[in-house]
């Protein structure tokens, strides 16, 4: 490593005599040292459990900046240029010098195709930091790759999503079922999604799924159709445009829900305007984390004081509850009563004193100097100094002495430290000092809220199937009552392991859909979600059912159908596992 670095300073003496700078600059243009340093960097953050944290890609560009003091070449920072999505993506230094230095010896050494960097790539790495720069397009691009792209190669749920992507390319597999962003939730239109996609677009081809069981809570499901569709998302619009209507297709209606009435989305499409903010929280900063942590300190000790405990004092110990600790450093404790040696004393015991005589007798009475007794044998009465007695029976003594009614004060410093801690824990006052109160929250970054709205285009159609599988269509909702407004809400937090959406479809065909969801990451690769969705009871579109009669109606309910104008709707439940590789 040391001959690299002085094989760098030679090669870099001449700029740095011309220019007098302190730092150099370049981008790495081989994909194979961007694509091996990369994937090496990424397996080094899965060692460490920092996974979720990255959004480098192998497929990107590293820019390097080396600092030059006196003879010394030290690389001071990485960065990863995504062309695609015109960002900056920092690096983790204190991973990257962990990393296996021939690597880093190959990325100092230059020993490979490279180009100079832009102006706008030297203004990005002079203002490095550990997050990216323009707020915007970070979260923007957390926002949209937690609902639709994905940094792990392989992704799959129970919700019938999965997606594979290569391992050093913006080319993605992409499977999803039903049309989420029409309010077509999977358990109505069972129709998969075959599609090839990157991180902006995605062609797909539509196939259509099972609607003879519906799932439960599905009033009327929808038919599908073999079709086409494309869609797309930039950070400012985004829109899709799907197509599978059933001219010159064959049914089997042992397959349908219903061959009178067979409802089909046979052409759709969505355009919708975006906007991304942060999402800021309020959190405990470095000293107010200390003054919680003291808190909870002086409450723990506070609850261990509040009953009685076995404290030692100068070698001596006695059970009691803690009264005091006065401005002296005094400490009060209120003694328990030895109910054991009070009964002991009373009923009689074997006294012996310190010549080696012993008497087997009760306790009658005592003060500070004497006791007295009561022998067993004659009821005599009998008067012993307690300096006269053993070491064992001095200590008895003191037991005796305490009642549960007296106190005893010592000075703080005669306890043990253990004690002396719990003390001054429980008593201490736990305050923010003057002038750093504002110091206690911070407001900090935590997620990316992602708005979207705009306006839906459905074209449903009402038709039936004969016994020769030839379909009729009926009706079609056409024109304005096709249009509807689209609006939805999605949120992820910075650190990727936690996503949530708000959704809102209503038509002017009378079609209606209320979505939300939620998911989290609960171990490692694994992720629990929900998705839920709502067809009020007043969702529904009326169609002509009969090419000979215009006044027959049939009224198409995605969930339950009303009963006498009351009850009808369904919110759909629908919980998953997602494991992300």
């Amino acid at each position: 490593m040391t001959r690299t670095f002085y094989k760098l300073a030679a090669s870099f003496s001449l700029l740095t005599s011309i220019y007098a700078q302190e730092s150099l600059f370049w981008e790495i243009a081989d994909p194979i040292i961007n694509s091996e340093f990369i994937e090496a960097y990424i397996n080094r953050l899965i060692e460490e459990d920092k996974f979720e944290e990255n959004s480098i890609q192998a497929s990107f560009s590293i820019i390097v900046q080396m600092d030059i003091d006196d003879d010394e070449v030290n690389l001071k920072k990485l960065k990863a240029k995504d062309y695609q999505m015109g960002q900056y993506i920092s690096f983790d230094m204190a991973e990257v010098e962990k990393m296996n230095p021939d690597l880093l010896s190959t990325i100092m050494s230059r020993e490979y195709k490279w180009k100079d960097v832009s102006r706008r790539d030297l203004s990005e790495l002079e203002q490095f930091s550990t997050v990216d720069n323009v707020f915007k397009e970070r979260s923007f691009k957390d926002a949209r790759d937690a609902f639709w792209w994905s940094n792990a190669q392989i992704s799959a749920s129970t919700a019938m999503k999965f997606f594979i992507r290569q391992k050093s390319g913006s080319l993605a597999f992409r499977l999803e079922q039903g049309f989420p962003d029409l309010g077509l939730s999977r358990q109505l239109s069972e129709n998969l999604i075959l599609g090839l996609s990157n991180d902006i677009v995605s062609s797909y081809l539509i196939i259509p799924g099972n609607t003879s069981t519906p799932s439960m809570g599905v009033g009327h499901p929808v038919e599908g159709n073999l079709g086409f569709g494309f869609k797309f998302d930039t950070h400012k619009l985004g829109g899709q445009v799907n197509y599978m209507d059933v001219d010159g297709q064959e049914y089997s209606f042992a397959d349908m829900f219903s061959r009178k009435h067979m409802v089909l989305p046979s052409s759709s499409g969505l355009l919708y305007w975006s906007n991304t903010f942060q999402i800021n929280r309020k959190v405990d900063s470095s000293y107010g984390t200390k003054i919680k942590d003291q808190k909870k300190v002086k409450a723990k000790a506070e609850k261990a004081i509040a009953k009685s405990k076995v404290w030692s004092v100068d070698g001596s110990k006695y059970e009691g509850l803690f009264i005091e600790l006065d401005e002296n450093n005094k400490v009060t404790i209120q003694v328990d009563k030895d109910e054991k040696a009070h009964k002991q004393a009373k009923k009689g015991r074997e006294w012996t004193t310190v010549s080696g005589s012993s008497v087997k007798a009760s306790l009658e009475s005592m003060n500070k100097k004497n006791i007295t007794l009561n022998r067993d044998k004659d009821n005599f009465t009998m008067v012993l100094k307690i300096r006269d007695l053993s070491k064992d029976d001095r200590e008895f003594v003191e037991k005796l002495r305490w009642d549960g009614e007296k106190t005893f004060t010592a000075s703080l410093d005669k306890f043990t430290p253990e004690d002396q801690k719990l003390i001054q824990f429980a008593t201490g006052v736990v305050k923010a000092r003057k002038g750093k109160g504002k110091e206690l929250k911070v407001s900090e970054p935590f997620a990316s809220m992602r708005l979207k709205a705009g306006l839906s285009f459905t074209q449903f159609l009402h038709g039936n199937v004969d016994s020769l599988n030839q379909v009729s269509v009926t009706d079609r909702v056409t024109g304005s009552d096709a249009i509807g407004v689209y609006a939805k809400v999605e949120g992820v937090t910075d650190d990727k392991r936690s996503k949530a959406y708000a959704q809102i479809n209503i038509s002017g065909s009378g079609f209606k859909a209320y979505s939300f969801g939620l998911e989290s990451n609960v171990y490692r690769m694994v992720s629990l979600g929900v998705d839920c969705t709502l067809y009020p009871n007043n969702s529904f579109i009326e169609f002509q059912d009969s090419r000979s009669d215009l006044t027959s109606k049939y009224t198409w309910y995605p969930g339950f159908r009303p009963v006498e104008g009351e009850g009808g709707g369904s919110l759909l439940i629908s919980p998953y596992i997602s494991v992300n590789f």
